[in-house]
Protein backbone atom coordinates (compact mmCIF):
# COMPACT_ATOMS: atom_id res chain seq x y z
CA UNK A 1 0.00 0.00 0.00
CA UNK A 2 2.71 2.36 1.09
CA UNK A 3 4.42 1.66 -2.41
CA UNK A 4 1.69 2.52 -4.37
CA UNK A 5 0.83 5.84 -2.28
CA UNK A 6 4.46 6.74 -3.35
CA UNK A 7 3.78 6.00 -7.22
CA UNK A 8 0.83 7.78 -6.75
CA UNK A 9 2.36 10.79 -5.27
CA UNK A 10 5.49 10.55 -7.47
CA UNK A 11 3.23 10.61 -10.45
CA UNK A 12 0.95 13.53 -9.89
CA UNK A 13 4.32 15.11 -8.92
CA UNK A 14 5.41 14.38 -12.62
CA UNK A 15 2.23 15.87 -13.67
CA UNK A 16 2.30 18.92 -11.70
CA UNK A 17 5.98 19.97 -13.62
CA UNK A 18 4.49 18.71 -16.79
CA UNK A 19 1.33 21.08 -16.32
CA UNK A 20 3.40 24.22 -14.82
CA UNK A 21 5.63 23.44 -17.87
CA UNK A 22 3.06 23.39 -20.41
CA UNK A 23 1.54 26.23 -19.16
CA UNK A 24 4.85 28.54 -19.50
CA UNK A 25 5.20 27.35 -23.01
CA UNK A 26 1.44 28.63 -23.89
CA UNK A 27 1.95 32.23 -22.21
CA UNK A 28 4.93 32.81 -24.31
CA UNK A 29 2.62 32.08 -27.23
CA UNK A 30 0.87 36.08 -28.66
CA UNK A 31 -2.93 35.74 -28.61
CA UNK A 32 -4.52 35.78 -31.89
CA UNK A 33 -5.67 38.85 -31.54
CA UNK A 34 -5.72 41.96 -29.57
CA UNK A 35 -6.72 43.02 -25.83
CA UNK A 36 -8.88 45.82 -25.37
CA UNK A 37 -8.93 47.48 -21.46
CA UNK A 38 -12.73 47.70 -21.05
CA UNK A 39 -12.56 49.08 -17.49
CA UNK A 40 -10.81 47.55 -15.11
CA UNK A 41 -9.77 43.85 -17.11
CA UNK A 42 -8.71 43.46 -20.80
CA UNK A 43 -10.84 41.15 -23.16
CA UNK A 44 -8.98 39.67 -25.92
CA UNK A 45 -11.07 40.23 -29.45
CA UNK A 46 -9.89 39.88 -33.42
CA UNK A 47 -11.46 42.90 -35.80
CA UNK A 48 -10.84 42.06 -39.58
CA UNK A 49 -12.18 42.53 -42.56
CA UNK A 50 -13.75 45.50 -44.08
CA UNK A 51 -17.18 46.45 -45.19
CA UNK A 52 -20.71 46.27 -43.65
CA UNK A 53 -22.54 44.90 -41.48
CA UNK A 54 -19.99 44.16 -38.74
CA UNK A 55 -20.51 40.37 -37.83
CA UNK A 56 -20.11 39.65 -34.14
CA UNK A 57 -19.38 35.99 -33.31
CA UNK A 58 -20.22 35.05 -29.63
CA UNK A 59 -19.31 31.51 -28.15
CA UNK A 60 -20.83 29.61 -26.07
CA UNK A 61 -20.26 28.51 -22.31
CA UNK A 62 -17.09 27.40 -21.68
CA UNK A 63 -15.99 28.30 -24.85
CA UNK A 64 -13.74 30.56 -26.68
CA UNK A 65 -13.39 32.28 -30.31
CA UNK A 66 -10.51 30.18 -30.91
CA UNK A 67 -13.23 27.91 -32.01
CA UNK A 68 -13.83 30.57 -34.41
CA UNK A 69 -11.04 30.93 -35.95
CA UNK A 70 -11.54 29.09 -39.53
CA UNK A 71 -15.08 30.60 -39.71
CA UNK A 72 -13.68 34.01 -38.99
CA UNK A 73 -10.95 33.89 -41.68
CA UNK A 74 -14.07 33.08 -44.21
CA UNK A 75 -16.55 35.86 -43.41
CA UNK A 76 -13.75 38.57 -43.17
CA UNK A 77 -13.33 37.90 -47.03
CA UNK A 78 -17.08 39.73 -47.58
CA UNK A 79 -17.65 42.03 -44.00
CA UNK A 80 -16.07 42.88 -41.12
CA UNK A 81 -16.05 40.39 -38.82
CA UNK A 82 -15.35 40.65 -34.58
CA UNK A 83 -14.90 37.55 -32.28
CA UNK A 84 -13.88 38.03 -28.57
CA UNK A 85 -13.45 36.13 -25.34
CA UNK A 86 -15.47 36.86 -22.63
CA UNK A 87 -14.03 37.58 -19.42
CA UNK A 88 -11.94 34.53 -17.92
CA UNK A 89 -12.68 32.84 -21.03
CA UNK A 90 -9.92 32.24 -23.81
CA UNK A 91 -7.44 34.35 -23.56
CA UNK A 92 -8.98 37.22 -21.66
CA UNK A 93 -8.39 38.68 -18.42
CA UNK A 94 -10.52 37.27 -15.19
CA UNK A 95 -13.77 39.59 -14.64
CA UNK A 96 -16.69 40.02 -12.97
CA UNK A 97 -19.73 37.14 -12.39
CA UNK A 98 -20.95 36.24 -15.87
CA UNK A 99 -24.25 37.29 -14.50
CA UNK A 100 -26.87 38.29 -17.74
CA UNK A 101 -26.04 42.11 -16.91
CA UNK A 102 -22.93 41.74 -16.82
CA UNK A 103 -22.83 39.39 -20.23
CA UNK A 104 -24.61 42.70 -21.90
CA UNK A 105 -22.95 45.48 -20.53
CA UNK A 106 -19.64 43.61 -21.42
CA UNK A 107 -20.21 42.93 -25.10
CA UNK A 108 -21.74 46.58 -25.68
CA UNK A 109 -18.82 48.13 -24.37
CA UNK A 110 -16.24 46.40 -26.04
CA UNK A 111 -18.12 47.32 -29.22
CA UNK A 112 -18.46 50.47 -28.33
CA UNK A 113 -14.46 50.52 -27.81
CA UNK A 114 -13.83 49.03 -30.91
CA UNK A 115 -15.62 52.20 -33.38
CA UNK A 116 -17.26 49.46 -35.04
CA UNK A 117 -20.52 51.24 -36.53
CA UNK A 118 -23.69 49.38 -35.43
CA UNK A 119 -25.91 48.01 -36.98
CA UNK A 120 -24.29 44.77 -36.37
CA UNK A 121 -25.31 41.30 -37.12
CA UNK A 122 -24.84 38.55 -33.98
CA UNK A 123 -24.05 35.06 -34.49
CA UNK A 124 -24.25 33.25 -31.09
CA UNK A 125 -23.47 29.40 -30.72
CA UNK A 126 -25.22 28.25 -27.61
CA UNK A 127 -25.47 30.35 -24.64
CA UNK A 128 -24.44 32.85 -26.86
CA UNK A 129 -27.48 32.76 -28.76
CA UNK A 130 -29.04 33.81 -25.66
CA UNK A 131 -26.43 36.70 -25.13
CA UNK A 132 -27.28 37.75 -28.88
CA UNK A 133 -30.97 37.96 -27.82
CA UNK A 134 -30.85 39.75 -24.62
CA UNK A 135 -28.63 42.57 -26.38
CA UNK A 136 -31.03 42.41 -29.57
CA UNK A 137 -33.95 43.04 -27.07
CA UNK A 138 -32.32 45.89 -25.13
CA UNK A 139 -30.33 47.34 -27.60
CA UNK A 140 -32.81 46.75 -31.01
CA UNK A 141 -31.56 49.54 -32.55
CA UNK A 142 -27.72 48.37 -32.74
CA UNK A 143 -28.65 45.00 -34.55
CA UNK A 144 -29.39 44.62 -38.00
CA UNK A 145 -29.99 40.55 -37.64
CA UNK A 146 -29.61 37.19 -35.85
CA UNK A 147 -27.78 34.40 -36.39
CA UNK A 148 -28.59 31.15 -33.78
CA UNK A 149 -26.48 28.20 -33.64
CA UNK A 150 -27.59 25.15 -31.69
CA UNK A 151 -28.60 28.11 -28.98
CA UNK A 152 -30.32 27.75 -25.53
CA UNK A 153 -33.97 27.52 -26.13
CA UNK A 154 -35.82 30.20 -23.28
CA UNK A 155 -38.57 26.79 -23.21
CA UNK A 156 -35.57 24.86 -21.49
CA UNK A 157 -35.69 26.97 -18.40
CA UNK A 158 -38.37 24.27 -16.95
CA UNK A 159 -36.48 21.43 -18.47
CA UNK A 160 -35.44 18.92 -15.54
CA UNK A 161 -33.49 16.56 -17.78
CA UNK A 162 -31.76 19.90 -19.11
CA UNK A 163 -31.23 21.71 -16.05
CA UNK A 164 -29.97 17.83 -14.61
CA UNK A 165 -27.25 17.57 -17.69
CA UNK A 166 -26.31 21.55 -16.94
CA UNK A 167 -25.53 20.55 -13.14
CA UNK A 168 -23.08 17.06 -14.70
CA UNK A 169 -21.36 19.49 -16.76
CA UNK A 170 -20.61 21.85 -13.90
CA UNK A 171 -19.79 19.22 -11.88
CA UNK A 172 -16.94 17.81 -15.00
CA UNK A 173 -15.91 21.54 -15.16
CA UNK A 174 -15.21 21.34 -11.29
CA UNK A 175 -13.90 17.57 -11.55
CA UNK A 176 -11.64 18.85 -14.50
CA UNK A 177 -10.44 21.85 -12.72
CA UNK A 178 -8.67 20.05 -9.91
CA UNK A 179 -7.51 17.66 -12.21
CA UNK A 180 -5.78 20.35 -14.21
CA UNK A 181 -3.40 21.47 -11.76
CA UNK A 182 -1.49 17.78 -12.77
CA UNK A 183 -1.48 17.97 -15.75
CA UNK A 184 -4.31 15.12 -16.77
CA UNK A 185 -6.29 17.10 -19.10
CA UNK A 186 -3.32 18.06 -21.01
CA UNK A 187 -2.31 14.01 -20.84
CA UNK A 188 -5.56 12.87 -22.07
CA UNK A 189 -5.68 15.03 -25.25
CA UNK A 190 -1.59 15.61 -26.04
CA UNK A 191 -0.53 11.89 -24.88
CA UNK A 192 -4.09 9.73 -25.87
CA UNK A 193 -6.04 12.30 -28.12
CA UNK A 194 -8.92 12.29 -25.72
CA UNK A 195 -10.27 16.01 -25.23
CA UNK A 196 -12.54 15.70 -22.25
CA UNK A 197 -15.79 17.53 -23.25
CA UNK A 198 -14.66 18.02 -27.00
CA UNK A 199 -15.37 14.13 -27.40
CA UNK A 200 -18.09 14.60 -30.81
CA UNK A 201 -15.86 17.30 -32.12
CA UNK A 202 -12.32 16.65 -31.44
CA UNK A 203 -11.92 15.23 -34.58
CA UNK A 204 -13.58 18.38 -36.88
CA UNK A 205 -11.18 20.35 -35.04
CA UNK A 206 -8.37 18.65 -36.32
CA UNK A 207 -9.56 18.58 -39.86
CA UNK A 208 -10.37 22.34 -40.00
CA UNK A 209 -7.47 24.45 -38.36
CA UNK A 210 -4.27 24.28 -39.16
CA UNK A 211 -1.31 22.85 -37.05
CA UNK A 212 -0.36 26.38 -35.14
CA UNK A 213 -4.44 26.80 -34.76
CA UNK A 214 -5.27 23.38 -33.78
CA UNK A 215 -2.19 24.06 -30.85
CA UNK A 216 -3.84 27.57 -30.03
CA UNK A 217 -7.31 26.07 -29.59
CA UNK A 218 -6.26 23.25 -27.44
CA UNK A 219 -3.68 25.61 -25.40
CA UNK A 220 -7.42 27.72 -24.67
CA UNK A 221 -9.38 24.09 -23.91
CA UNK A 222 -7.00 23.61 -21.27
CA UNK A 223 -6.45 26.85 -19.91
CA UNK A 224 -10.13 27.25 -19.73
CA UNK A 225 -10.11 23.34 -17.94
CA UNK A 226 -7.96 25.43 -15.23
CA UNK A 227 -9.91 28.35 -14.40
CA UNK A 228 -13.42 28.77 -12.76
CA UNK A 229 -15.62 30.63 -15.08
CA UNK A 230 -16.16 27.98 -17.59
CA UNK A 231 -18.34 26.48 -14.40
CA UNK A 232 -19.28 30.35 -13.28
CA UNK A 233 -20.68 30.28 -17.08
CA UNK A 234 -22.90 27.30 -16.91
CA UNK A 235 -24.21 27.97 -13.35
CA UNK A 236 -25.06 31.94 -14.78
CA UNK A 237 -26.26 30.04 -18.15
CA UNK A 238 -29.85 29.68 -15.91
CA UNK A 239 -30.42 33.40 -14.69
CA UNK A 240 -29.95 34.06 -18.52
CA UNK A 241 -32.64 31.72 -19.74
CA UNK A 242 -34.93 33.10 -16.35
CA UNK A 243 -34.22 36.67 -18.15
CA UNK A 244 -34.76 35.41 -21.65
CA UNK A 245 -37.94 33.63 -20.96
CA UNK A 246 -39.04 36.19 -18.95
CA UNK A 247 -38.97 38.76 -21.48
CA UNK A 248 -40.70 36.46 -24.28
CA UNK A 249 -43.70 35.69 -21.94
CA UNK A 250 -44.31 39.77 -21.49
CA UNK A 251 -42.93 40.82 -25.12
CA UNK A 252 -46.28 42.76 -26.48
CA UNK A 253 -44.14 42.47 -30.29
CA UNK A 254 -45.21 39.49 -32.63
CA UNK A 255 -43.39 38.03 -33.74
CA UNK A 256 -40.40 39.08 -30.98
CA UNK A 257 -38.07 40.18 -33.51
CA UNK A 258 -40.51 41.95 -36.36
CA UNK A 259 -39.20 41.11 -39.87
CA UNK A 260 -35.85 41.54 -38.60
CA UNK A 261 -33.23 38.70 -40.80
CA UNK A 262 -33.22 35.49 -38.43
CA UNK A 263 -31.40 32.32 -39.55
CA UNK A 264 -31.27 29.30 -37.31
CA UNK A 265 -29.21 26.27 -37.71
CA UNK A 266 -29.18 23.14 -35.25
CA UNK A 267 -27.38 19.80 -34.84
CA UNK A 268 -30.08 16.83 -35.02
CA UNK A 269 -28.03 14.93 -31.92
CA UNK A 270 -30.42 16.54 -29.36
CA UNK A 271 -33.74 14.43 -30.77
CA UNK A 272 -36.57 15.83 -32.13
CA UNK A 273 -38.17 18.33 -29.70
CA UNK A 274 -34.61 20.15 -29.64
CA UNK A 275 -35.29 20.80 -33.35
CA UNK A 276 -38.73 21.81 -32.68
CA UNK A 277 -37.50 24.45 -30.70
CA UNK A 278 -35.33 26.04 -33.33
CA UNK A 279 -38.02 26.06 -35.48
CA UNK A 280 -39.61 28.08 -32.66
CA UNK A 281 -36.41 30.34 -32.56
CA UNK A 282 -37.00 30.71 -36.36
CA UNK A 283 -40.26 32.22 -35.91
CA UNK A 284 -39.52 34.46 -33.80
CA UNK A 285 -39.16 36.93 -37.29
CA UNK A 286 -41.11 37.23 -40.26
CA UNK A 287 -38.13 37.06 -41.97
CA UNK A 288 -36.63 33.81 -41.55
CA UNK A 289 -34.77 30.25 -42.74
CA UNK A 290 -34.08 27.56 -40.61
CA UNK A 291 -32.01 24.55 -41.29
CA UNK A 292 -31.07 20.82 -39.23
CA UNK A 293 -27.69 19.75 -39.88
CA UNK A 294 -26.65 16.46 -41.31
CA UNK A 295 -24.24 15.63 -38.82
CA UNK A 296 -24.49 15.70 -34.88
CA UNK A 297 -21.90 17.72 -32.86
CA UNK A 298 -23.46 21.00 -30.54
CA UNK A 299 -20.50 22.81 -32.18
CA UNK A 300 -21.54 23.34 -35.43
CA UNK A 301 -19.08 25.51 -36.85
CA UNK A 302 -16.83 22.09 -36.79
CA UNK A 303 -19.08 19.08 -38.19
CA UNK A 304 -20.70 21.49 -40.88
CA UNK A 305 -18.74 25.19 -41.18
CA UNK A 306 -20.54 25.48 -44.62
CA UNK A 307 -24.02 25.25 -43.09
CA UNK A 308 -23.12 28.17 -40.65
CA UNK A 309 -21.16 30.34 -43.22
CA UNK A 310 -24.15 29.89 -45.55
CA UNK A 311 -26.49 31.00 -42.47
CA UNK A 312 -24.49 33.93 -41.77
CA UNK A 313 -23.76 35.32 -45.20
CA UNK A 314 -27.77 35.22 -45.61
CA UNK A 315 -28.75 37.27 -42.97
CA UNK A 316 -25.71 39.63 -44.68
CA UNK A 317 -27.14 39.78 -47.48
CA UNK A 318 -30.46 40.30 -46.28
CA UNK A 319 -29.03 43.36 -44.44
CA UNK A 320 -27.01 44.78 -47.49
CA UNK A 321 -30.31 44.78 -49.32
CA UNK A 322 -32.76 45.91 -46.76
CA UNK A 323 -29.81 48.96 -46.61
CA UNK A 324 -30.12 49.62 -50.14
CA UNK A 325 -33.46 49.72 -50.16
CA UNK A 326 -33.65 52.32 -47.80
CA UNK A 327 -30.88 54.27 -49.69
CA UNK A 328 -32.87 54.03 -52.79
CA UNK A 329 -36.18 54.76 -51.44
CA UNK A 330 -34.18 58.06 -49.91
CA UNK A 331 -32.46 59.38 -52.99
CA UNK A 332 -35.77 58.92 -54.57
CA UNK A 333 -37.72 60.91 -51.51
CA UNK A 334 -34.90 63.56 -52.11
CA UNK A 335 -35.57 64.00 -55.63
CA UNK A 336 -38.96 64.46 -55.59
CA UNK A 337 -38.34 67.31 -52.88
CA UNK A 338 -35.92 69.24 -55.44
Amino acid sequence: MLIGLAVLVGLLSLGFVYEQAARRKDARRPPAGDMMDIGGYRLHLTDTGQGSPTVVLIHGAGDSSYSWIHIRQELFKFTRVITYDRAGMGSSDSGPEPTPDHTIKELNTLLDKTGAPGPYVLVGHSLGGLIARLYALKYPEQVAGLVFLDSTHEFLKDDVKFKRGFAVVGFMLRLLRLMSSFGIPRFLGNILGLIPMYSNEHSYYKQQLSAEEYMQWKAMVYRIMAGKTAEAEFRCAWAHLEVAADQLNNSTKKPQFGDLPIAVVNNPGFGVQWTEMQKELSSRSTNHIHKTSDRKGHSLQMPRPKYVREAIHHVVEQVQERKGRTLAESHKIGANLL
